[in-house]
């Protein structure tokens, strides 16, 4: 797909950087080895040998949309609009496509969307090739369900819903695999035109569908961790009893109460398998930057757009809610020669910082209302103003909540399920919002009202909810007044236009009369 013609800029820095940026979706942190997971990814530890592993790196908005928009704009969901999966790219937002492309860069966008609008992708990119969950999944796989079959098959899938499949294609024919070869051709179209390294630069974003469900791995992959092999979280009995309604509802629509040891077990089996394929075809991206000679002029970025519970809490996919299972990501940032290889960084990072540093990194100012930290370890960060001590995430776009009242009458156990009217509303449903710091996670929801408290030190797990214990008044306290400043800072963040011309009131007119 060809897009408008960039604007050359007055004058490009000194060999501007290219950007790769992997995104995969729905992927913990916590499901790698390099943050003390069971996955082996030894390419992605090729980017931390010469490069920043930030170690608490959150999603401003754990579900795929507004987490998405809010990476290529550097703005709170709250401040751009874009709250639900309904809701792409809004209309007006100077989101950092553009601002690449008016700035010199050819743009790729390779895999999953959930985030441009088609004017977007006719106006800014160069190369747009889209691939979704599921591809080509064909009609010889494995299906394997969660909770006990109840006599007949039922053609509802509320009750019987695929928790993983075995694939039966190749893997030449999977997302993850094609996604990447459409990257690496486009890489090597422009290395073939003569525009490496000196000339005009190029951003990619590689948006991986992968971890998502359907979970489904083709072989040998899907092998690679034996249902067997794998470790569980912990789970306490009754758990969400102290917690929001909302957790509770989303375990019934789901049939997360009836969910076995074993389904826990292939699911994480199959989602590290892809996690697996994921990370060999990161070795081919890299060993295609090597080969034409680009990797020394190249930013690469990896991470993902939010997490997945995998069993944690006795829950599967994603929810509502804040747990570090869902709102902490990998980031890996490695530019050789910049980024001072081998970094683990352990400040508190949002995802929210990775573009607009990109941006600064290769001289391209940003647009107003960014409210972006430059992410530390970076040359950016060398004399710039303190890092963050807190990250925050919201949910939500303010609508009526989901209780456990209107999820068992539209809902009735043992009756077919129609979920997904339920599910979308579920995702618009209050406006909850979460700050973490070194120690504690506060979260506080209007709309039940509720409040949660743990404290990640002595229950990284997250199990035990201490909002309500007198003896951490003086924490729920202090953290809910952090995030009420956030709030305060962050509303309303880009300049209005002004109805009169600033320059007359600053000395070359004492008259403010209103621009015509």
């Amino acid at each position: 797909m060809s897009g408008k013609q960039p604007q050359q800029p007055q004058q490009l820095q000194q060999r501007q950087p290219n950007l790769l940026v992997i995104m995969t979706d729905q992927q913990k942190a916590t499901a790698i080895d390099l943050y003390g997971g069971q996955v082996r990814t030894p390419n992605l530890s090729r980017l931390v040998a010469d490069g920043i592993l930030y170690e608490q790196a959150y999603t401003p908005h754990p579900l795929c949309v507004p987490a998405r928009v809010s990476f290529w704009t550097g703005r709170w969901p709250h401040q751009h609009g874009a709250r639900t999966n309904e809701i792409p790219m809004p209309r007006g937002e100077t989101h950092f496509a553009r601002v690449l492309r008016d700035h010199g860069y050819r743009l790729g966008h390779f895999g999953k969307n959930h985030c441009f609008t088609q004017e977007d992708f006719d106006t800014c990119f160069d190369r747009v090739f889209l691939a979704g969950h599921g591809d080509n999944l064909g009609p010889n796989v494995t299906q394997v369900y969660s909770g006990p079959l109840r006599g007949e098959p039922q053609p509802d899938e509320g009750m019987r819903r695929p928790v993983a499949r075995v694939r039966s294609e190749p893997k030449e024919e999977s997302a993850t695999y094609r996604v990447t070869e459409e990257a690496a051709r486009f890489l090597e179209e422009h290395a073939a035109q003569g525009a490496v390294p000196t000339e005009q630069p190029v951003c990619l974003w590689v948006s991986i569908p992968d971890p998502h469900t359907p979970l489904q791995a083709p072989e040998p992959y899907a092998s690679m961790y034996p249902p067997e092999s794998v470790s569980l979280p912990p789970w306490r009995e009754g758990e969400l009893d102290t917690k929001p309604e909302r957790q509770r509802v989303f375990q019934h629509l789901l049939h997360y109460d009836e969910l076995r040891e074993e389904d826990v077990r292939l699911a994480a089996s199959i989602y590290y398998g892809m996690i697996a394929f994921i990370d060999e075809r990161v070795g081919f991206l890299l060993d295609t930057l090597d080969r034409l000679g680009m990797r020394e002029d190249t930013i690469v970025v990896f991470t993902s757009d939010h997490g997945d519970y995998i069993g944690e809490h006795h829950l599967l996919a994603k929810s509502n809610a804040f747990y570090d299972a869902l709102t902490r990501v990998p980031l890996l940032v490695s530019w050789p020669g910049h980024t001072n290889g081998s970094q683990r960084r352990t400040e508190p990072v949002s995802t929210l910082d990775v573009m607009p540093t990109l941006l600064k990194l290769a001289g391209v100012p940003l647009p107003d209302g960014v409210a972006a930290t430059p992410l530390p370890g970076t040359p950016l960060a060398e004399g710039a103003t303190a890092a963050r001590d807190a990250v925050y995430s919201e949910y939500g776009a303010g609508g009526p909540a989901i209780t456990m009242d209107i999820a068992q009458r539209l809902c009735p156990p043992g009756q077919p399920r129609r979920l997904p009217p339920l599910l979308r509303e579920r995702e618009g449903e209050g406006h909850p919002k979460m700050v973490r710091t070194g120690r504690w996670k506060y979260v506080y929801d209007s709309t039940a009202p509720a409040e949660e408290l743990y404290d990640l030190e002595t229950d990284p797990w997250e199990l035990t909810n201490l909002a309500s214990d007198p003896a951490h008044v003086q924490a729920v306290s202090e953290l809910r007044r952090r995030l009420l400043d956030w709030m305060l800072e962050t509303e309303n963040a880009r300049p209005v236009p002004l109805g009169y011309d600033v320059a007359r009131l600053t000395g070359a007119s004492t008259s403010a009369h209103p621009v015509a």
